[in-house]
């Protein structure tokens, strides 16, 4: 394979494992199966690509040595790289997992070493980045068949990692048991401290210019709202996934109090840390600000007094410590 369709091979790769990657995060899990696929296969294929890429490699270092900022650089990418793509194998193998060989995620350091793959690949692009030969005399029918047989063989090895890989759903997350009340593993988000929150003073600020007037609302006030309940699951990105019975207050419920027009198109949900995300109403028409979690009121550490949970949603989107909601 010519140097340069190598190289090209390797970039679409990562490109191809960032976007999917990042864009199956903020989908319901209903949308992301595809991208939860072309992830897999593509971290394949990268890794069917890193054997041609090693010959090339070898023979560029006998050849230079290690001279150069160019070569310091593609020593990074490489060693980025092989971290990022055995991390990834070694997940759906089943050999880490989001509570071993670390207390810290292996999946976390795969996403941490991807994203610095994806920023040291574009400065070695511009340090060794090449226009020759013509990318016209690359688009050939050799060149085709090639990748064809690329991708075929990074589909049939992802579908044999796939049926030998434990448990597990399509994200990747593992099971962390169900219906355990607080007893879930706990991932905060941005690695925010938990706020010590004095529960008498505490208050749930609701605005917006969809809204008729500014509220606020205590515990006490959300006690005597409707109560709701529903078992959801809450994965997370950090590699687990647990279901449990939360229950609380509908956050439509809370918006009818200030007066919230029908046409509001957007709600954001306001963390006490400064965590916030912004969510269409189809979205908030399902979401529960919960205060109890398997009929224990929920610990600091899962989002005491208030969370936000979001059916369908990775659980980075699902706010704790909620302080206000804006509508538009």
């Amino acid at each position: 394979m010519p140097r340069r369709l190598g190289n090209l091979v390797l970039l679409a790769a990562i490109a191809t494992l960032l976007v999917s990657g990042i864009v199956a995060w903020l989908l319901p899990d209903t949308a992301a199966g595809i991208l939860y696929l072309t992830h897999r296969v593509a971290g394949v294929a990268l890794v069917l690509a890193l054997v041609w890429k090693y010959g090339v490699a070898r023979r560029s270092l006998r050849r230079r040595g290690v001279r150069g900022s160019g070569v310091w650089i593609g020593l990074a990418t490489a060693g980025l790289t092989f971290t990022a793509a055995g991390l990834g194998l070694a997940w759906t193998a089943g050999l880490v997992s989001f509570d071993r060989p670390f207390a810290y995620s292996a999946l976390n350091i795969h996403v941490i070493t991807g994203l610095g793959l994806a920023a040291i690949v574009v400065a070695h692009v511009l340090a060794r980045g090449e226009s020759r030969p013509a990318l016209v005399t690359l688009a050939g029918r050799r060149a085709a068949l090639r990748g064809l047989a690329l991708l075929a063989a990074s589909f049939v090895v992802t579908v044999a990692l796939d049926r030998v890989a434990l448990a597990r759903r399509g994200s990747g997350s593992r099971h962390a048991g169900s219906f355990t009340g607080n007893a879930f593993p706990m991932t905060i988000w941005s690695l925010d401290s938990v706020p010590t929150v004095d529960v008498d003073s505490w208050r749930l600020r609701v605005s917006g210019s969809a809204s008729a007037r500014p509220i606020e609302l205590s515990y006490a006030d959300l006690g005597a709202l409707p109560r709701r309940e529903a078992s959801v699951v809450l994965d997370c990105t950090g590699g687990w996934w647990s279901e449990q019975r939360w229950s609380g207050v509908s956050l439509m419920d809370v918006l009818a109090r200030s007066g919230m027009g029908q046409g509001a198109t957007r709600v954001e949900v306001v963390s006490l840390t400064g965590h916030r995300w912004t969510f269409d109403r189809s979205e908030a028409e399902q979401a529960l600000l919960a205060t109890h979690v398997g009929g224990e009121r929920l610990s600091p550490g899962h989002g005491y007094p208030l969370r936000l949970v979001v059916p369908n949603l990775r659980g980075f989107l699902w706010i704790k410590w909620v302080g206000g909601v804006v509508a538009a």
